[in-house]
This record gives C-alpha cells, sequence and structure tokens, in this order.
C-alpha cells in the first residue's frame, strides 16, 4: 500500500540482552511477503550501546528528517540535493515517485514526509545515510546504567529499479509503522565484577582452609589439657576477627554464592565449641563428628537454590543455580568422606542433606 498518515500508534513491550538480540516482522503491504519488513534489536552491555536494523527483501528508503514534499519534489522526481542532510547517492541515480504514493500524499503543497524513527533515553550516534538501501541501521549510545528505552519506527519506503534503467528507482509501497518499542534493557548485574568475585572466591577458599586447620586443633570436640582449651578459645578469637562475616545481599549471582560460602565457614569458626576434658573422664572415639551447624546451612542452601530453578524461566539463571548446587554438592561430598555421623542428630542431618542433594539430581536432571 501506498504511504498514508497514521491512524493510532500501535506499542509493543520487548526486551533484549547482551547476546540475545529481538527480532520482529512487520508486513507494509497485505497482499505480498516481498514487502515485509524485519526489525531486530541488539545490546551490546560492554560498549553500552543499542543497535537498531531494519531488513527486507528490497531495497529500503527512509527519511532521516522530517521533510516537505514540496521541497524535495519537482512534478514526480525527488531530488535528494534538496534534502535537508546529506545523503549518499549516485551521480546518475535518479528517483521517482510512484502515481499511487504521489496521489496518497496530498495536499503536496502542506505534505510532510516524516523521519523515519523517534526515540527516547537513547544518543544516537552519527552515521552516513544513503538514499538506495539493502538494509538501514542506526545506532545509539545507552545513557549511564539505564534498563529502558523507546524507538518508535515511523515511515519507511520501498525502492524499485526501473528495468530498463537500473540506476533509475521508483519509491512505491510505504508505510507510516508509528509502532513503538518499550524496550527493557536487560543487564548482566556481574558485568564489571570479576575482579570482585575473584577475590570472594580466594576469601572463600582461605576461610575454608583456616576453618579446617581449626577444627583439626579439636577434632572430637574435647582437649585434655587447659593449655589446649586456651589455644583452641584465642585461635578463634583470632579468626573471628580475621573473617568478619560480609553481606551477600547482591544482584550479581556469582559474588552472592561466593559470599555465602564464605559466610557459612565465619560461622561454623564462631559456633564450634570444645570442652576440656581429664584424661580419666576421656573416652575413646574414632573418627571426627560432623560440623552439624554447616550441614544444616548447606541442606537450606541447597533447597533454596533448586526452589529458585524451578520458578526461573531464564536460562542464565538456571545455569548459575546449577553450578551453585554442585559446588554446595562437592564441598558436602568432601566432608561427609573425612568425618562421620554417631549421634542420632548428626545421622538425621546426613539423611536431611542426602535427599536434598537428590531432589537436586532428580529435580534438575544432573
Amino acid at each position: 500500500m501506498p504511504a498514508m498518515p497514521s491512524v493510532g500508534q500501535a506499542v509493543k513491550a520487548i526486551s533484549v540482552r547482551d547476546g540475545e538480540p529481538y527480532t520482529d516482522h512487520i508486513a507494509l503491504a497485505e497482499d505480498s511477503r516481498d514487502t515485509d519488513v524485519m526489525v531486530r534489536f541488539f545490546f551490546d552491555e560492554k560498549q553500552n550501546t543499542l543497535r537498531v536494523s531494519v531488513l527486507s527483501y528490497r531495497r529500503l528508503f527512509v527519511f532521516r528528517e522530517a521533510t516537505r514534499y514540496k521541497q524535495v519534489v519537482r512534478h514526480c522526481r525527488l531530488l535528494p540535493k534538496k534534502l535537508p542532510y546529506v545523503a549518499q547517492f549516485g551521480i546518475y541515480d535518479r528517483f521517482t515517485l510512484s502515481r499511487s504514493l504521489r496521489k496518497a500524499v496530498r495536499p503536496h503543497r502542506k505534505y510532510i514526509f516524516g523521519r523515519w524513527m523517534e526515540y527516547e533515553g537513547l544518543q544516537q550516534t552519527p552515521s552516513d545515510y544513503k538514499m538506495v538501501n539493502d538494509y538501514i541501521e542506526q545506532s545509539f549510545d545507552i545513557h549511564g546504567k539505564q534498563t529502558s528505552a523507546s524507538v518508535t519506527l515511523r515511515d519507511i519506503f520501498l525502492l524499485d529499479s526501473d528495468p530498463k534503467k537500473p540506476d533509475h528507482y521508483i519509491i512505491t509501497q510505504g508505510r507510516d509503522l508509528n509502532l513503538k518499542y518499550e524496550i527493557t534493557l536487560v543487564r548482566n548485574p556481574c558485568l564489571g565484577m570479576d575482579d570482585q568475585i575473584t577475590s570472594a572466591r580466594i576469601m572463600a577458599t582461605s576461610v575454608r582452609k583456616a576453618y579446617e586447620a581449626f577444627r583439626a586443633t579439636c577434632p572430637s570436640g574435647t582437649v585434655s589439657t587447659e593449655d589446649a582449651l586456651k589455644n583452641f578459645q584465642s585461635t578463634q578469637e583470632t579468626l573471628v576477627a580475621l573473617y568478619p562475616a560480609k553481606d551477600a545481599d547482591v544482584p550479581c549471582t556469582d559474588l552472592a554464592r561466593a559470599i555465602r560460602q564464605y559466610n557459612a565457614y565465619v560461622d561454623s569458626i564462631s559456633t564450634l565449641s570444645c570442652k576440656l576434658i581429664l584424661p580419666e573422664e576421656a573416652a575413646w572415639n574414632d573418627g571426627m563428628p560432623l560440623d552439624i551447624k554447616i550441614l544444616h546451612t548447606q541442606t537450606r542452601q541447597l533447597d533454596k537454590a533448586v526452589s529458585r530453578w524451578l520458578v526461573t524461566r531464564d536460562a542464565l539463571e538456571k545455569k548459575d543455580l546449577e553450578t551453585e548446587c554442585l559446588d554446595i554438592i562437592k564441598d558436602m561430598t568432601a566432608m561427609l568422606r573425612q568425618h562421620r555421623a554417631v549421634t542420632p542428630e548428626e545421622q538425621k542431618a546426613v539423611e536431611a542433606y542426602r535427599q536434598a542433594e537428590q531432589y537436586f539430581h532428580k529435580t534438575c536432571k544432573k
């Protein structure tokens, strides 16, 4: 169909994330598929840019700025040099408006061709404009770390070549799309946080080793001398001061997971106890008892991660949650290999953990 005044704006809510462009298909006319156009939105989070591309089976033409009909059209010819902006074209190129298009844009004296795109929350980057386009593309800089913007597509036209004169083009079908895209920019909360994540993982490893060494000073939960008890208590005070708990309420899942692992061992250090039992009161006990506190904590964390896995539709978040669960299972497998459950309370804690682990494997298909 020829270009016609818009009858009302349509609005589409879309979302784009880095590496996952959004594509939409639009029909310029109802009677032919070769008049369809495809619109694509690309979000580059590292560069903090948004790129909009319009493609078609046929060549495309748009007005980059609002342009009066009488300013650029003489009889039926469009004169590129009269445009209010500079556009590239061949020295022998000629551009003609089709009869149906000229009829659709009356009255010529007052008619204004609309700018092909409007936008909010974005800063247009400079680009070269062409009269004849296999595709049309516009890039934008995004203001700061904002997560929303809008782009409205307006007048888009198709170009046909004169079969007898390939450098003579006819501006044929077109349409004022008046289609507004309300865009949600889905950002990666871990972007630019590699150093913080690495640091948190190093701290988690450090506190785990400190905990294991500290626990080895009183493996059975009892000591037989006052000096050994004082040494245990002094070491505990030093480690509590050296490893304070940290806030794990952060949007980056990798960082939050490392901090939770760190905090679990910090909590275990502060709650680990040791008693003085004289030799005549001591009883031989094979193996090292379990730390029920950390076992309960990791069991709850495993259940929580699986529950979140079930409700989220975000593939990246699912992958992060699976990794978190596997990390917990790895740590707990090593712990259960070194320590044995003796008391009914310890055995119950192990059973609860085993059920959580089995539920993860069954649910997440690992």
